[in-house]
């Protein structure tokens, strides 16, 4: 995709088709409840912020990421947020701290380096750092679609279609901003083909697919799901973009897998489950917004 299109060019053209299709979805007879829903003002800024994060800031960064340090590279550095999802539960979910999730932290930044050659200096170590910039902002928007999507009733198609939307909107803004073209080369098919699935497929059906999931998993868990991201996007670069990784790097990808498996809490049948706090519950969400079970059985009770 990024042989034809720029970093930002791809991500308008990614955004534009995206809605465009979920638009014409939404307006079909047989999904009426798939619609938007009036919201209110609390909803739409959680909404707003849950669009930037999974929307510009990550679409964007992962761009430029693939185009600084190449696909296979940046899907390890990019599947951290399922580390980094199980480190922000602990302040915004309120799931317990344990020995398992740091372990995988140091574990993800050992397999980073390594992955970046130890040079961070070079065009590999920036997109490994831009790569783990995209990390944080889907991480980020991975756990607030947890605490919030049920609280405020944020459906799974408008958080997508606001992503996608909002993706279209900012790269175009950037594009003569920045001064940049909308294509880097001649048109291909393959790019074109690219820049459809991206859209349809891992756009607009993934997005309303993790926010549908991550109401009713935990953070961590769902996590686990994604683990299949860096090795098959690994095999997609070396069949199609003849992508090869130094042992090194194989290496820094391997230990990015075990952190990715112990932060989402994948363990032995007999191992702990502590993880799993809030699994059936509100997903970290306020007091005030869960409600408290034992306090209205205790007003009904005094009403009778």
């Amino acid at each position: 995709m990024l042989r034809s299109f720029t970093p930002l060019g791809a991500a308008a053209a990614r955004g534009m088709l995206g809605v465009l299709a979920l638009g014409v979805v939404l307006l079909l007879p047989l999904a009426p409840a798939l619609r938007p829903r009036r919201l209110t003002g609390a909803a739409a800024a959680r909404l707003l912020v849950l669009a930037t994060l999974g929307g510009p800031a990550f679409i964007v960064t992962m761009n430029i990421a693939v185009s600084l340090a190449g696909a296979t590279i940046t899907a390890f550095v990019a599947g951290l947020y399922a580390v980094l999802a199980a480190l922000l539960a602990i302040p915004l979910l309120r799931e317990r701290v344990e020995p398992l999730t740091v372990a995988a932290l140091v574990l993800a930044l050992v397999g980073t380096a390594l992955l970046g050659e130890l040079e961070p200096g070079g065009q590999i170590g920036a997109g490994v750092a831009v790569g783990l910039l995209a990390a944080l902002f889907f991480s980020l928007f991975l756990v607030l679609s947890r605490r919030w999507s049920t609280a405020y009733r944020l459906p799974g198609p408008t958080v997508a279609a606001s992503t996608l939307g909002l993706t279209a909107v900012v790269a175009g803004l950037l594009l003569p901003v920045l001064g940049e073209h909308v294509l880097a080369q001649p048109l291909r098919l393959d790019a074109v083909a690219g820049v459809v699935w991206l859209a349809l497929g891992s756009g607009a059906l993934a997005a309303i697919l993790v926010v549908t999931g991550m109401r009713r998993i935990p953070a961590r868990r769902a996590s686990a799901f994604l683990l299949l991201n860096p090795p098959t996007a690994t095999l997609g670069a070396w069949l199609l973009l003849g992508e090869r990784l130094s042992p090194l790097q194989l290496l820094g990808g391997g230990l990015v897998l075990l952190a990715i498996a112990g932060a989402s809490g994948l363990r032995l049948p007999w191992g702990s489950r502590s993880g799993d706090l809030a699994s059936d519950g509100g997903g970290g969400q306020d007091d005030e917004e869960r409600g408290n079970p034992n306090q209205d059985r205790k007003v009904e009770l005094n009403r009778r």
